[in-house]
């Protein structure tokens, strides 16, 4: 800043006055407030000097712009109006397209069940070994045998007796409610000796049935006999004593005139009188007879009765005893059906524990050991917990396996089982839900590509759909919502 000058004497007063410090001072602040005012006067007229010919070069840079898109405007514009419709188009396609939302987890084949240890309940001998280690075997499929000789023959005898029981209670049954003797269709095809000799019991128990009976059967048809005999005498004595009292009644009056005598009528009185007491007689006789006939009728009913009650009460413990035997002889069947080991899933066969025909095999041992290969895998997969509330049971998921190369195999179709109630952490300290997956086959691709417990998945469980749009401007909105949020 350039030194303030002095201002000159003020003319007329003769000679100059002297400049006090607060004069100097003053005169010193306004000089240098002129100066600063000046300066920022200066700054802004060139300024405005020089953005004055910005504007002018800029001018003559659109006039050149425009002249020269007037001189070839078709191409420009086709470009860009191109641009703008695939902006549009793209804008469009992002809006409706849908895409799958997954939440992606690592999952591990394992078993669906427990390895399978058989064992024998009751031992024996080994007979035949027809597993062999790592070999693949079906449900039901025979593995090893024991020997059952004396199993069998506990069975047969079981058996003998149980059929012997059969026949007796059906011919029981038969002799018990009076009905034709039937005999079961298995006793007479597996003990046809056994069905003979019950038929034959049945008939000899029949014929002394009867022979009891056609005493008393006999006995009552005499007295029925005697009881037609007696009304018969009585209805004679009867009509007769009415004849012989008409007789005397219609002679009685001849004897006041002397048409018959004395003797006459004492005779008819006599026939009268006679006749009379057979009609009594034979009256008297008749409820006697009666009384016999029923007694003869009650005389057979108690044989059959007491021979039914006879049937009934060897019935009821011959029943008592086929049924225990019938428990008996599936316990013996059980035992028998045990000698043959079979597989109880489809698997593969993990261990032998016995390799010698002819060992013995000690009850309750281990025998075979198998690990299952169901229809279907289950996949126990690791899912982060911000995922885990967009997961429920039932929901669709891929399963890509790492040990085959998904672009050429490709995956495998799952069903989405369980969730764990909680979350588990790892060694590193990583905190994740456990998520059962099951899958619709046990093996992969049409190839029939082997899966076996262990192997590693990628797994995408489908959770939903979403627009490309949304995917495109999700970090925006999530930006703007935390946005001008920071402490």
């Amino acid at each position: 800043m350039n030194k303030p000058e002095l201002p000159p004497s003020v003319p007329g007063s003769g000679e100059e006055a002297p400049a006090s410090p607060a004069r100097h001072r003053l005169l010193a602040a306004v000089v240098a407030r002129f100066n600063l005012w000046r300066s920022r006067v200066d700054r802004k007229l060139d300024q405005w000097l020089s953005l004055k010919e910005q504007d002018d070069q800029q001018d003559f840079v659109t006039d050149a712009e425009w002249f020269m898109r007037e001189e070839s405007p078709r191409r420009p514009r086709i470009f860009v109006w191109s641009m703008l419709g695939c902006l549009l188009v793209a804008v469009l396609w992002a809006a409706f397209a849908n895409i799958d939302e997954v939440s992606r987890g690592e999952g591990k084949v394992v078993p669906s069940g427990q390895n399978q240890v058989l064992q024998s309940l009751d031992g024996g001998v080994v007979t035949e070994i027809l597993a062999r280690p790592g070999q693949t075997v079906k449900k039901g499929e025979l593995l090893l045998k024991i020997d059952s000789t004396r199993f069998v023959s506990n069975l047969r005898e079981n058996q003998a007796q149980y059929y012997a029981l059969q026949a007796k209670g059906a011919r029981l049954r038969a002799l018990a409610n009076d009905v034709p003797f039937e005999m079961p269709a298995e006793v007479t095809q597996f003990a046809p000796g056994i069905a003979q000799q019950e038929m034959e019991l049945y008939t000899s128990r029949k014929m002394e049935l009867d022979a009891s009976v056609s005493i008393a059967r006999q006995q009552m048809a005499q007295r029925t006999q005697e009881l037609r005999e007696a009304q018969a005498r009585r209805a004679q004595a009867a009509q007769s004593y009415d004849l012989t009292a008409q007789e005397l009644r219609v002679t009685r009056p001849l004897k006041d005139v002397g048409a018959v005598s004395e003797v006459d009528l004492l005779r008819l009185e006599r026939d009268l009188a006679r006749f009379r007491g057979e009609r009594d007689m034979a009256g008297a006789q008749i409820p006697r007879t009666q009384a016999a006939i029923d007694e003869a009728r009650r005389k057979i009913e108690e044989v059959e009765l007491a021979f039914r009650n006879e049937a009934s009460t060897q019935l009821t413990e011959t029943m008592g005893k086929l049924n225990a035997l019938s428990e008996g002889s599936v316990a013996l069947q059980d035992k028998v059906r045990q000698t043959e080991i079979r597989s109880p899933v489809r698997g593969e066969v993990k261990q032998l524990f016995t390799n010698t025909v002819g060992g013995v095999v000690q009850p309750g041992k281990d025998i075979i050991e198998i690990v299952p290969l169901e229809a279907s895998l289950l996949l126990e997969t690791r899912i982060s917990p911000r995922d885990i509330a967009f997961l429920h049971p039932g929901q669709k998921a891929v399963v890509r396996f790492t040990a085959y190369d998904f672009t050429i195999y490709g995956g495998m179709e799952g069903v989405l089982e369980s969730i764990g109630a909680d979350t588990i952490t790892d060694e590193k300290g990583n905190a994740f839900y456990v998520v059962k997956v099951r899958t619709k086959g046990a093996t992969l691709g049409d190839m029939k590509l082997p899966i076996i417990p262990g192997m590693v998945a990628q797994v995408d469980i489908m959770t939903g759909k979403k627009t490309v749009l949304s995917y495109l401007l999700k970090p925006v909105l999530r930006a703007k919502a935390t946005a001008l949020s920071e402490r």
